[in-house]
């Protein structure tokens, strides 16, 4: 009920005059056909699909309205469920089937009387719309890419070798390029598919706060990434790259003979033209797919490697969470490094790369004090709390009782000291080394020890969260606040830098990076 003076909070409520521009600009909307997936009565909706759905695999002629019962309890006793629930008087099938055939879910036909008996008898028969049968099986289908996930194994050496094929046999074998092509178009769609649903898996489970389902869920997808598709795009994309550009300089002609081959001699030319013109839209796309910087081979490769880094986040906060964890240390060092800050702002510079919080923003005038307890004041402004003598004496070590005997490990301290030393002196000298190369591109970045790698991949990591402002430039500090990383894109047609490490080979697009301490006036001014 809407009250006078005040506009209805939905949208979708409130009245329109004239008909709806959104309809008349032509875009897509509502689809009447899953009506039955939302209704009050979808279980019982969904139900009378699938049998309907299922005997179309027994009969083209639909089923009779007479038979529809018995196939539902039937139904019902494969997936296990009480048959009397068709019994319940809230199930009237009669007025299901009504419902299904306004939304427009089956069509509604009858069997032709031939005995006069047969004219009292219901002789309905009810067959899923096309539409909505395709709409069921991708329904019933969600979330089971096993097909698609298997089919793109070896889709780019599958698409290597089917496209020599159709190289060398389209000018003087029609039938085996028909054959060739039959395989890379359903061998394309296969790998589409599987992308797209890499895509939206990872999407979703890097939304929110982390879980153990979506941990799982990325590391699977990460899994079958590299263990079905990775390893062929580095080895096969230049391949496919040269073969479908000569295939899309082929003449008109060799591709209707194609087309001719694959839909028949009787076929029209409306129809071979149509066919030809997908042959040219789909080469075209395996182009987009496989060759240059910015493909989606490659796009798809950077969001598996963009996800690595927010899995191991999620790992280390469900690992954290999962028991008493002390911050005792990060606080009691964090605390240090603000005492010896040079001056105020350099400690909340500190403090906010820190804790990740920002400079408040003060606003004019002042708020009334907080209603309810008189007591909920400031601690600026609040008495102070008695705190006993022995507390402020010895802290956290007031306890009760007598001390326990607490072993010596006064050598396992010396070693670990000695220990930290020695790591503390190796990383100055890969801070050195990383240093020393800033400012040059990727590509001279040569020689690197194990622990250069593993600095410039962090500095990789951190550049590559940031979002590129016009010139394409990226700029971001790393994850401990101590460096100010920038990378300035690679020219056009630039080939991917390759550098040689202990641990492997590195190829990433020939950026310049450029590294500077945090704290120094030059990152600064970066």
């Amino acid at each position: 009920m809407q009250k006078d003076g005040m506009e209805p909070d939905d949208d979708e409520e409130r009245p329109t005059d004239g008909p709806d521009a959104w309809q008349l600009a032509g875009l897509p909307g509502g689809l009447l056909q899953a009506s039955y997936l939302t209704s009050r009565f979808s279980a019982q909706y969904r139900l009378i699909v699938d049998v309907l759905l299922g005997e179309q695999e027994h009969t083209l002629t639909g089923v009779a309205a007479t038979d529809l019962p018995d196939l539902l309890r039937r139904r019902l006793k494969t997936l296990g469920v009480d048959q009397g629930l068709l019994d319940d008087p809230a199930f009237r099938l009669k007025e299901r089937m009504g419902s299904l055939e306004r939304w427009g879910v089956v069509y509604r036909f009858q069997d032709k009387a031939v005995r006069d008996a047969e004219f009292v008898l219901d002789r309905d028969r009810y067959q899923l719309t096309e539409t909505v049968a395709e709409l069921h099986r991708a329904i019933t289908s969600l979330g089971d890419d096993t097909a698609a996930a298997a089919a793109a194994t070896l889709a780019p050496g599958i698409l290597t070798a089917n496209l020599t094929l159709l190289r060398d046999s389209a000018e003087t074998d029609p039938a085996g390029a028909a054959a060739a092509w039959s395989v890379i178009a359903t061998t394309h769609q296969s790998m589409v598919k599987a992308a797209a649903g890499w895509q939206a898996r990872l999407a979703g489970a890097l939304a929110g706060a982390p879980t153990q389902e979506k941990i799982t869920t990325v590391q699977d997808t990460l899994r079958r990434y590299v263990d079905m598709w990775g390893a062929g795009i580095d080895t096969h994309s230049e391949a496919i790259t040269a073969l479908a550009a000569r295939l899309a300089g082929l003449p008109a002609p060799v591709w209707r003979r194609i087309a001719v081959h694959t839909l028949g001699a009787n076929a029209d030319d409306a129809a071979i033209d149509s066919l030809v013109e997908t042959h040219v839209n789909t080469l075209s796309t395996l182009r987009r797919w496989f060759d240059g910087p910015d493909c989606q081979a490659r796009r798809l490769r950077r969001q598996m490697r963009d996800t690595i880094g927010p899995l191991l986040r999620g790992q280390r906060t469900i690992a954290a969470v999962g028991g008493h964890v002390s911050r005792r240390a990060e606080l009691v060092d964090l605390a240090s490094r603000l005492e010896s800050a040079p001056d105020d702002d350099a400690a909340w510079r500190l403090w906010c790369a820190s804790t990740g919080l920002f400079a408040a923003r003060h606003l004019p005038g002042a708020g009334n004090p907080p209603a309810g307890n008189a007591g909920a004041v400031s601690f600026w402004d609040a008495d102070p709390v008695p705190v006993e003598a022995r507390l402020r004496k010895q802290g956290p070590k007031a306890t009760t009782g007598s001390a326990a005997r607490i072993p010596d490990r006064a050598g396992a301290k010396r070693a670990a000291r000695h220990r930290a030393a020695e790591v503390a002196a190796r990383a100055a000298v890969t801070e050195a080394a990383v240093l020393a190369r800033s400012g040059q591109p990727l590509s001279r970045w040569q020689d690197l020890t194990s622990d250069e790698l593993q600095m410039l991949l962090v500095l990789l990591g951190a550049v590559a969260a940031a979002r590129p402002d016009r010139a394409g430039r990226r700029s971001a500090t790393t994850g401990d606040a101590r460096w100010l990383v920038r990378s300035d894109p690679p020219a056009d047609g630039a080939p991917a830098a390759v550098v040689r490490t202990p641990d492997g080979r590195l190829v990433h697009p020939d950026v310049v990076l450029h590294v500077t301490p945090a704290g120094s006036t030059a990152g600064s001014r970066a």
